[in-house]
């Protein structure tokens, strides 16, 4: 009687494209870990630097910005919301120039791992950040006067794009993290982003700009997820905003993480 070949493992048959994911799942509970074990960064990013957003321009310049709402409360929360969606991604420039300078990109190559999985797996845990400071942003809005009018399916869509904006921003600063070559020019790469959410309708009306720089901050993508935030939270008409800023989003991770990876392979070939 002739032998049987030894049946293959059923997990063995599975797709990579499953290992990908699962490695790139095990990544980020790592990336999580590191989070809950130095919470300074995320108490800076999550309290600190919003709240001395909100509380410079709420208390200090507020009271000389025109906006179409009754408070400024209203227009700004929405604006710091959604602006500190993508100013959270400069943690992922960081986290991936530390791998790369650290040595534990090479550990990780050692094991029988998808590479992508390195830098989704950073990118990914870069969202909790981002649930993090809504919940927190939103606490800070309303002891400072926002009154939000929005239902559930609002909420939801609002967290839905907010973390859209977080993964795909994270892939860009994860293609400056290694282009940085260390954390320090990391941080400094990453410092890049806030010009883009200041010359934006996060803060006061791009009307109020001149000519050039009104149709830049009205137009570019940060000015379209804050007014699709700012229209759902308030209940004002959305427009083409949500849609154009799901499109900004999918079209900066696409090109990013393409980017990303082929620079990675390139740093650990």
């Amino acid at each position: 009687m002739a032998e049987m070949a030894p049946a293959t493992p059923q997990a063995q048959r599975r797709p990579g494209a499953f290992w990908a994911l699962s490695d790139t799942w095990e990544l980020c509970k790592r990336t999580v870990i590191q989070i809950r074990q130095t919470p300074g960064d995320l108490f800076s990013f999550v309290i600190v630097q919003p709240v001395l957003l909100i509380v410079l321009f709420r208390y200090v310049f507020g009271g000389a910005v025109e906006t179409n709402e009754d408070s400024y409360a209203n227009f700004l929360i929405p604006g710091v919301i959604a602006a500190n969606a993508a100013l959270i991604s400069m943690t992922a420039a960081v986290g991936v120039a530390t791998d790369m300078t650290t040595g534990i990109v090479d550990r990780f190559r050692s094991l029988p791992m998808s590479r992508t999985a390195i830098l989704g797996g950073t990118v990914l845990a870069n969202t909790v950040r981002g649930i993090a400071a809504m919940v927190a942003m939103v606490l800070i809005g309303l002891l400072v006067g926002f009154r939000p009018d929005a239902g559930l399916g609002e909420w939801l869509a609002v967290i839905g794009l907010l973390l859209l904006v977080t993964y795909a921003f994270s892939w860009l600063l994860a293609a400056l993290g290694l282009v940085a070559g260390s954390v320090e020019a990391a941080w400094q790469m990453g410092a890049l982003l806030w010009p883009l959410t200041f010359v934006s309708s996060a803060y006061v009306p791009p009307e109020s700009m001149p000519g050039g720089l009104e149709a830049f901050a009205a137009n570019q993508p940060i000015s379209e997820v804050i007014d699709a935030t700012r229209a759902l939270l308030l209940d004002q008409p959305v427009g083409d905003h949500a849609w154009v800023a799901a499109v900004w989003c999918i079209a900066i991770a696409v090109a990013s993480a393409t980017l990303a990876t082929m620079l990675f392979q390139r740093k650990v070939s």
